[in-house]
């Protein structure tokens, strides 16, 4: 059954204006009549799916501030929503142990399942979005043909409920988190267990993988975020999140922010280059658990739906917030007279307060363009249209945003045909204004038994 209906009882729309320091109100608020629970993007930013305690899974439109369909088909809460990343279809579980699969433009049930025993906890879908993953509150995993509805594997290792599915950005992986503490990783072709992430001390709510596939962070009840790094499968970071359970976790697209919900009714957000906190989202917004939160495709917005029953949608720190964030943490440690300091030293101290800043901004733009630098990703680049007159071939990054690379229009063709096998060398970022910019990359394009080199840099 499809209807279209507005369930908003009120919708705000704050405007923001220039600041100094970051604004944590919502740019968007959408309200339904009861608690919300889960919530994804849709694949191109335009739509975010939710479901909660009306039973039904609703499409949200962010342009037209409206729900533009209500899709009805579970008996009870519906507790996870994902878009497929090919737009296609999405994906629902619910407290009624069902799992269905509908169509994301008209609304259509294409399959509704029965196949666990206890509520569906969480969905996932491969990228090529022919896998869906289940997770369950009866201890298992399901793994399902996405067009047939056909259990491929069942998962059972887990040695309490299964809280949540994810698999990694290349697809070779399946994440699984549970009650048992731990968080799990399954190759996709033989379902076998590669690797086991210990170190949350209580049940793991929520497990996700980075877009660039290096960590992978967790949520648990024992109200911490992890983060692990997975080149050696080492715990990085343990933020204290929340002075409640941690219930949701999700990476920026940069994978430079972490953002974290919880039960103490707040959205808290890290940054990844630094070990701090940028943002509370907190205050008197939320007045309830905080059940999911979701960046958007392009990273400007962190959305996040909460037991009150509201969507709110979060401008994204720039990377001028994240800096006066650090700058404002390391000058207050600086300002405090030590134990041992001599009020004499400590005045004389305090005259060199303007170096000292100038040496934690040195500080910041360091760390965090290197480490921007290591974590980047440069597999989704996309080939634009190419400018014979300024002899530049535009290449749009989902991250970076518009770059161009100097061709001639004798090797234009060539770096067209090759575009698919480019090497990148000596990449270098800079700090700008709203975000990390690429000042210059070196790119080898193989060319027979010869490698070609180009240069590319942002447009702005």
């Amino acid at each position: 059954m499809i209807r279209q209906s507005l369930i908003l009882s009120a919708a705000v729309l704050i405007l923001q204006t220039a600041r100094a320091d970051f604004n944590p109100k919502p740019v968007v608020e959408f309200k339904a009549n009861a608690a919300l629970i889960t919530l994804d993007y849709s694949p191109d930013g335009k739509k975010i799916v939710v479901g909660g305690q009306t039973n039904e899974v609703s499409i949200y439109d962010i342009a037209e501030n409206k729900t533009v369909l209500t899709l009805k088909g579970h008996t009870d809460n519906v507790v996870a929503v994902k878009y497929s990343p090919n737009g296609r279809y999405i994906a629902s579980g619910g407290v009624d142990n069902k799992l269905i699969l509908w169509d994301a433009i008209t609304g259509d049930i294409i399959y509704k399942h029965a196949a666990h025993r206890d509520y569906v906890r969480d969905v996932a879908f491969s990228p090529d979005s022919k896998l869906l993953a289940s997770a369950s509150w009866d201890g298992t995993a399901n793994v399902w043909n996405t067009l047939t509805g056909e259990v491929l594997t069942t998962i059972t290792a887990h040695l309490d409920n299964v809280t949540t599915v994810a698999f990694s950005p290349d697809g070779s992986e399946l994440l699984t988190g549970s009650g048992d503490k731990t968080i799990r990783a399954w190759d996709t072709k033989t379902w076998q267990q590669k690797f086991i992430l210990n170190g949350h001390t209580d049940e793991v709510w929520d497990a996700r993988y980075a877009p660039n596939g290096k960590f992978v962070a967790g949520g648990a009840w024992d109200n911490k975020a992890r983060v692990w790094d997975l080149k050696d499968r080492r715990e990085i970071f343990t933020f204290p999140a929340h002075t409640s359970d941690v219930w949701s976790v999700a990476f920026s697209p940069s994978n430079q922010l972490l953002a974290t919900g919880g039960g103490d009714r707040k959205v808290k957000i890290w940054d990844l280059a630094m070990g701090d906190m940028v943002a509370d989202l907190s205050g008197d917004i939320f007045t309830a658990e905080v059940e999911s939160v979701s960046f958007s495709p392009d990273g400007k917005h962190v959305a996040a739906v909460s037991r009150d029953g509201f969507l709110r949608i979060f401008e994204t720190p720039s990377v001028q917030d994240r800096k006066s964030a650090f700058m404002t943490k390391r000058m207050t440690e600086w300002n405090v007279k030590g134990n041992y300091e001599k009020s004499e030293d400590y005045q004389q101290r305090l005259e060199k307060k303007t170096r000292q800043e100038s040496i934690f901004a040195e500080e910041f733009d360091k760390k965090a363009t290197d480490f921007f630098n290591q974590t980047s990703d440069w597999q989704k680049l996309q080939l634009k249209e190419y400018d014979a007159d300024k002899e530049i071939y535009k290449v749009y990054s989902p991250v970076l945003g518009l770059l161009g690379v100097r061709v001639s229009p004798k090797e234009a063709e060539i770096f067209k045909e090759n575009f698919s096998q480019i090497q990148f060398k000596s990449s270098r970022f800079i700090i700008g204004t709203k975000a990390i910019e690429l000042e210059k990359v070196e790119i080898n394009l193989p060319s027979g038994n010869d490698t070609k080199a180009f240069l590319m840099t942002s447009i702005k």
